[in-house]
């Protein structure tokens, strides 16, 4: 029966036991960008970088299906930016992408794979050759419904964690605003999976909450 009325809701259980799982459930785990968050980040500083950074920035960008890829792509061709010629480009998964420029590495990704400085709340770090790395920040907006949905869990009891391959900054950030005690920044999808696993460990019964190929390892790990 409730099964039937979730169903028309839009809901699909896919497991028979689902709704056993779920009714065990003591601790709700979050990913961040596209679930808690609208997932559609807006660039915010296009006007900081000269017409040769942005080129590089969208040749690099372009072959990317990451959300801040994808918006610093439509901002720049927005703008009327020309791609750069870039040799050997190739993404690195949980990282960025990086390719050959006049002779020259060029990267785009995460601050600590690119050489990047500081906590930049969500960026995107470019560097070309031997200069200094810089950031591209974007802003995203809370997903309708998810500051409700936080509180009823919390009110009913449920631990409420919060993890995110974005920067601690931005991590902290959401999860204050949210009144999220415990959370994990610069998560890689393997350290979701091992964090999951140890408060399963613990007996926690968990629900992991997220979405795209990044959580499918803690997805699989949880309880529900």
């Amino acid at each position: 029966a409730a099964s039937g009325r979730l169903f028309k809701q839009g809901l699909l259980i896919k497991d028979a036991t689902a709704l056993e799982r779920l009714a065990q459930v003591d601790t709700v785990v979050f990913d961040k960008t596209g679930t808690l968050t609208a997932g559609t980040p807006v660039l915010t500083n296009l006007s900081n970088f000269s017409q040769r950074d942005l080129e590089i920035a969208l040749t690099l960008a372009a072959g990317s299906a990451h959300p801040l890829s994808m918006s610093l792509t439509a901002a720049a061709r927005n703008a009327g930016i020309q791609a750069a010629d870039i040799t050997d480009i190739k993404e690195v998964p949980g990282h960025g992408t990086q390719g050959l420029w006049q002779g020259e590495m060029v990267r785009l990704g995460r601050a600590d794979w690119v050489g990047g400085a500081g906590q930049a709340m969500t960026s995107a770090w470019l560097r070309i050759g031997t200069e200094p790395a810089r950031a591209f920040t974007f802003t995203d907006r809370l997903r309708e419904g998810a500051e409700q949905a936080v509180k009823s869990l919390q009110d009913a009891g449920h631990k409420v964690i919060l993890m995110s391959g974005d920067t601690t900054q931005a991590v902290e950030t959401m999860a204050n605003r949210l009144g999220i005690d415990q959370w994990l920044a610069e998560a890689l999808p393997q350290d979701k999976a091992a964090r999951i696993q140890d408060l399963t460990d613990q007996g926690a019964k968990v629900l992991m909450v997220g979405d795209g190929l990044n959580d499918t390892a803690a997805l699989s790990a949880a309880h529900a």
